[in-house]
């Protein structure tokens, strides 16, 4: 019919069909640390661990995450940004479960040279399986007397019921009295565990 208006499909836009923008990968609009470091799960962004938090002795503190991918994990690392002078012992651990209340410990190391230089630490695992929405933990425990390190952390979160902000699910808890060896199992929602107002920074890949 004259005149009629005729459906000619999807004007392109600056070159792009519209119909099948969509199909197209987004690209990240800053580089994530998977794309800068090759971390696949993580605890906090490195960026946001600009404070160096103490591992006091005699405390187990475990720092946790949800897994956001699934992975088959070769290497963790935490890192020491102060070190440590005269104590006995320091115990590191991986854990990971379904969620925080049931983490199995998948590996651990231990010894005083992980903290007696500054840098990262990089620990190796085998092959641990992780699953999309796992729980993965790592736990820390140094004993004697002296001068604790420092692990890379965010800076405390101040403020009456800052901990209970960070922690309304326990991702980083702590517990007083504790020797080595790092426990089998761990149930961060048991009522044994402070919950801090800051959290360490870990990784897997």
């Amino acid at each position: 019919m004259a005149g009629a208006l005729e459906y000619r499909g999807p004007a392109p836009v600056d070159g792009v069909d519209v119909a099948t923008m969509g199909q197209f990968p987004t690209a990240e609009a800053q580089a994530t640390d998977t794309t800068l470091y090759g971390d696949q799960v993580s605890t906090l962004r490195r960026a946001d661990a600009i404070w160096g938090e103490t591992l006091s002795p005699g405390y187990l503190t475990v720092w946790a995450t949800i897994a956001s991918r699934s992975l088959a994990a070769t290497l963790a690392k935490f890192c020491v940004y102060a070190v440590h002078t005269g104590l006995t012992g320091f115990d590191f651990g991986v854990y990971v479960g379904p969620n925080v209340s049931s983490l199995d410990r998948k590996v651990t190391v231990s010894g005083l040279s992980w903290i007696a230089t500054a840098g990262m630490k990089p620990v190796n695992l085998g092959t641990v399986a992780v699953n999309r929405g796992d729980a993965v933990a790592f736990a820390g425990l140094t004993t004697g007397s002296g001068t604790a390190p420092r692990l890379a952390s965010t800076t405390p979160t101040t403020g009456a019921g800052a901990s209970a902000l960070l922690n309304e699910t326990p991702y980083s808890v702590y517990r007083s009295g504790q020797v080595a060896p790092l426990p089998l199992s761990l149930n961060l929602n048991d009522a044994v565990w402070t919950r801090a107002n800051q959290k360490f920074w870990g990784s897997l890949r």
